[in-house]
């Protein structure tokens, strides 16, 4: 969803917005330390020096102004590039009852550019305007942390407040991990499971029968291709439709393309869609991704309530076809999974691009090559992260990638 931000400004009255964004372009912005650093302003950041003789730093503001009944969640884009800088970090506001309400998150240190972290602050205690806010540096596990006599300085490119979190953009949908629905679990005249590897729809005959992804996007113009590896176990559902909204009009309604589909069927094929020539709002970033398994010889293509649809697999690509038997995630493996010091890919001949991303979807690592078909995890926190693969083709496969 666009976001419009509305200023009022009045002499000396702080900024009160809608979807408010603070970008420190050479200014404070009205924050100021509260604790072991001081801030010092630039051209694109704010600098907070945590001084080398404190402990647990912190800054905020008074007069943020933020409408927290519109924007429940805080967004943190931070630069920790000292391997001694703090690892938790913390947003507070007022509670009705006294004292402060903590949101909290683990960080990383030692980095090299900007991350954002995405701090849910929804509560019965943020509403109405909320003037008093902060952010806290400690150790990890919410510890005592201490600054190095050396001291630490973070960079702060921005802290923005929203309606709703960002989407992360997600071309592989594989429905091989542990019964998870990867997003596609809104559901209408339907039900849903993941079994053997695959989103497996059955209809309840009331209408047609859609699955619906509102969590992730995808950038349109990179990708003008969807393909659905599925098998139709109906005799009669014969078409599947494929949905999207776009900010061509603002996310407001839903685009789609109509593919007819095979019925019986005994094996899965592979649904190529051209996204881009037969939909013109198939354009800049897109999302809210429907399949539809439809009737057309009923009354509204209402779906026959009389056998599933089998999803293996939805890619979204530069390709006019999925080249199945080059670029089967079967066949790709990466091991150790979990990973302690190094992680192996085997399987992809063609591999032109490796990244790794953490879970706020920030590429920590990328490369266009691999020594020994071998890349190091020892520098990365532990935790979960995805590992996406792209062949010269541009078609990809994202692994989930377990790093200890």
């Amino acid at each position: 969803m666009k976001k419009i931000t509305f200023l009022i400004i009045l002499l000396i009255i702080p900024i009160i917005t809608i979807g408010q964004t603070f970008d420190f372009n050479g200014t404070d912005d009205g924050f100021t330390p509260a604790g072991s650093c001081t801030l010092t302003t630039n051209p694109t950041f704010l600098g907070v020096d945590l001084t080398g003789d404190g402990t647990n730093p912190a800054f905020g503001t008074d007069t943020a102004g933020v409408d927290a009944d519109l924007n429940s969640f805080a967004g943190v884009t931070i630069k920790n590039s000292d391997p001694a800088g703090p690892t938790f970090m913390r947003i507070s506001y007022l509670k009705a009852a006294g004292g402060r309400r903590y949101v909290n998150l683990d960080i990383t240190a030692g980095d090299t550019d900007y991350k954002t972290y995405w701090f849910d602050l929804s509560n019965a205690d943020w509403a109405g305007t909320e003037d008093d806010v902060k952010v806290h540096f400690k150790g990890a596990g919410n510890t005592t942390y201490t600054i190095p006599i050396a001291g630490v300085t973070l960079e702060i490119d921005k802290i923005q407040f929203v309606d709703e979190l960002p989407r992360e953009e997600k071309l592989v949908y594989e429905f091989n991990t542990g019964g998870d629905d990867e997003g596609f679990n809104t559901i209408l005249d339907a039900t849903t499971t993941v079994t053997g590897g695959s989103l497996v729809v059955t209809p309840d005959g009331g209408a047609i029968a859609k699955v619906t992804n509102g969590v992730n996007s995808v950038n349109a113009a990179a990708n003008t291709h969807v393909h659905i590896i599925y098998k139709n176990n109906s005799a009669t559902n014969n078409q599947i439709r494929f949905q999207f909204r776009s900010d061509g009009d603002n996310y407001v309604g839903f685009f789609g393309a109509n593919s007819s589909i095979n019925q019986s069927m005994g094996s899965f094929e592979t649904l190529d869609i051209d996204l881009a020539s037969t939909r013109p709002e198939w354009t800049g970033t897109a999302q809210d991704f429907q399949v539809a398994l439809r009737n057309t010889a009923n009354a509204g293509n209402v779906t026959d309530a009389n056998g599933t649809l089998e999803i293996d697999r939805i890619v979204f690509d530069n390709n006019a076809t999925l080249n199945i038997e080059q670029f089967n995630a079967n066949e790709i493996s990466i091991y150790p999974n979990p990973a302690v010091n190094f992680v192996t890919v085997k399987g992809l001949n063609t591999l032109s691009k490796v990244q790794l991303f953490d879970v706020l979807g920030k590429v920590v690592f990328e490369a266009t090559e691999l020594l020994n078909d071998q890349f190091s995890v020892e520098a990365f926190n532990s935790g979960v992260y995805l590992l996406k693969l792209t062949d010269e083709n541009n078609s990809t496969i994202t692994k989930r990638l377990i790093i200890k």
